[in-house]
């Protein structure tokens, strides 16, 4: 499913009705009676505040109330505009509305909203059809007290494409007064309002219904943009044949660990097993080796006899280098663990220019190679960066405030400009790919922001890579699994206590769920904030 801007959905609509021959109106009454569907089918009541404002969202909420009245629904209808200011498609259902003998009651200054007020009050639900995709500025004087009376209220509010004061291109809350809706009813695609976070969290349970856009538009104007759902990744897995040994599913090298640092790299390399990698040696500085011998059984151990005093260095590269040659490695996972300082760096530069290998590169690896970030340019095969806010910010030079405003662009341009995949870790995670697609991460949970499971992503992608998965597949893949894993978590050990062992405790039921064939009525449980991204 695509994820679209504002002015991407504007482009579609207007070739469907200029280029197609569908009226405005045509979809306009789509549109509302898929609200009035998902009204019908999912919110309780039959009493309804219908507030609607002078555009074509108003258009929208007014065809609504038609839609609702014809099914015995009590509604009253607020204008926040005088009739004369409503034009097109709005005012066509304005004028049947009135055809009909309904009630509109128009609303212009603040003085006069003391029956908006009692009527939300005593409402089983309101419909907010306010303003649509297209606002820009923040809401503020009369329009923030209407907002500021339907929030005050309490009452269920379903909005109609976009809760309004919101903007559709971003995740970040705007500086004025927005709706806070219980269930956002939105048309053809999702937009990134809907999806990425914080704003994400004020759409309620998203709902995204059919207008009849011809598929030979979407697929014309598809932006590379996606939400990031099972059916992408259910396949990941190769088959295992009766005669299959451990070579035949990838051989996975973790360089890592530092003193204070052990457990980083264990997390990685366990978790590449769990996930099915057919073997995984943890390279590690030899002062720590006797400690990962005790910390790891099914993972083998090569410890690097150049990296004194419980890190590598620059002296660590030759040793690591050959014994990177000199084995069966199909992958590298480097970072975990790994320390941060001028040795780490000049390490992290050599290891990328002299190993034929496919990366994964996380943590201090992003961090020592932050310096260097043109080298990745140059790889022989694709790598996959797994970045949070703060190691982006250091790859980009772009401040952590630039990136969490717009994820998916920066994640995009970085991957297209460097050849290379990006995990952008965050509340809602953005695999980007050099080609210049975007895949959206909807699962997940906050109490998955605890130390280590990066580590655990880093060896699940890791795993993936190593068994000869393609960059893209490798990194969808394992975002979300490692999602549906602690999705898992969460729901056996509550948010608060989930530590990032119990993600690799629990991949083996979250591999057979991923693993289940994709089939009408199948979903994944625990998907929170976006299970309703349904046609109805």
């Amino acid at each position: 499913m695509f994820v679209l801007k504002a002015s991407e959905m504007g482009i579609m609509d207007k070739e469907t009705i200029e280029g197609v021959g569908i009226p405005g109106i045509v979809l306009m009454e789509n549109a509302a009676r898929g609200v009035a569907s998902v009204i019908k089918k999912k919110i309780p009541g039959r009493k309804a505040v219908i507030v609607c404002g002078k555009g074509n969202n108003g258009g929208d909420g007014l065809a609504v109330a038609r839609n609702l009245i014809n099914s015995g629904y009590d509604v009253k209808i607020f204008l926040l505009s005088e009739p004369g200011n409503l034009k097109g498609d709005a005012r066509i259902n304005y004028d049947v509305l009135r055809g009909m003998k309904v009630q509109i009651v128009s609303v212009k200054r603040e003085i006069d909203l003391g029956d908006l007020f009692s009527e939300c009050e005593n409402a089983d639900f309101i419909v907010d059809a306010i303003f649509g995709t297209g606002l820009s500025k923040p809401v503020e004087g009369f329009y923030a007290a209407v907002i500021d009376i339907i929030n005050k209220s309490r009452t269920p509010v379903i909005s109609v494409d976009i809760p309004s004061g919101l903007f559709a291109d971003t995740g970040v809350l705007p500086e004025g007064t927005f709706i806070k809706a219980n269930v956002t009813v939105t048309f053809a695609f999702p937009k990134l309002v809907h999806i990425m976070a914080p704003a994400c969290k004020y759409v309620g349970d998203v709902f995204v219904v059919d207008i009849s856009i011809p598929a030979k538009i979407s697929e014309r104007h598809n932006p590379g943009r996606y939400v990031l759902t099972r059916d992408k990744v259910f396949d990941v897995f190769p088959g295992r044949d009766i005669n299959s040994h451990k070579y035949n599913f990838g051989f996975l090298a973790v360089v890592g660990g530092s003193c204070g640092k052990t457990g980083a790299p264990s997390m990685s390399a366990l978790a590449a097993l769990r996930t099915g990698v057919g073997l995984v040696s943890a390279i590690v500085p030899r002062d720590l080796n006797f400690v990962f011998e005790v910390k790891l059984t099914e993972p083998m151990t090569i410890p690097i006899m150049s990296a004194e005093r419980g890190h590598f260095n620059a002296n660590s590269v030759d040793e690591v280098v050959t014994s990177l040659k000199n084995s069966k490695f199909t992958a590298v996972a480097i970072g975990p663990g790994l320390g941060w300082n001028r040795d780490t760096e000049v390490f992290v530069k050599e290891i990328l220019e002299n190993v034929d290998l496919p990366f994964v590169i996380d943590a201090d690896g992003l961090n020592s190679l932050s310096k260097n970030v043109d080298i990745l340019k140059n790889l022989k095969k694709t790598a996959i960066l797994t970045p949070h806010g703060g190691e982006f910010s250091r790859l980009t030079g772009l401040p952590t405030s630039e990136i969490v405003a717009d994820p998916v662009t920066h994640a995009v341009n970085f991957a297209k400009e460097h050849g290379v995949v990006v995990v952008l870790k965050g509340g809602r995670t953005v695999v980007a790919t050099p080609e210049g697609k975007a895949f959206i991460n909807i699962i997940g949970n906050p109490g998955m922001a605890t130390a280590g499971t990066g580590d655990v992503l880093t060896g699940i992608i890791g795993a993936f890579v190593a068994m000869g998965i393609s960059a893209e597949k490798a990194a969808t893949a394992g975002v979300f699994l490692h999602s549906l894993a602690g999705d898992m978590a969460k729901e056996k050990f509550g948010q608060e206590s989930l530590v990032a062992t119990d993600l690799i405790e629990l991949l083996p039921e979250a591999i057979k769920l991923l693993k289940q064939p994709l089939s009408e009525g199948t979903e994944i449980p625990f998907v929170s904030s976006m299970r309703e991204i349904v046609g109805v």
